[in-house]
């Protein structure tokens, strides 16, 4: 599985960052990721159909994407 890795800014809404990363994965890529691991530090992350979410040991401003 090959990760992308997505910086966001932290005083953004996650909720929007998020969708932003889906959709310039999606263009870059021609797919939407369906995994997303992020910190362990962050909670209540927006529920999107057809994503998982799977915490890791990551700083809190990361994300990776991957399309399992």
């Amino acid at each position: 599985m090959t990760y992308r890795l997505w910086q966001y800014d932290i005083k953004a809404p996650m909720p929007e960052s998020i969708r932003y990363a889906l959709e310039h994965h999606e263009k870059k890529y021609g797919k939407v990721p369906n995994l997303i691991e992020h910190s362990n530090k962050l909670q209540d992350l927006p529920k999107i159909d057809g994503i998982r979410y799977a915490p890791v040991n990551i700083p809190a401003n990361l994300l990776l994407l991957a399309v399992e």
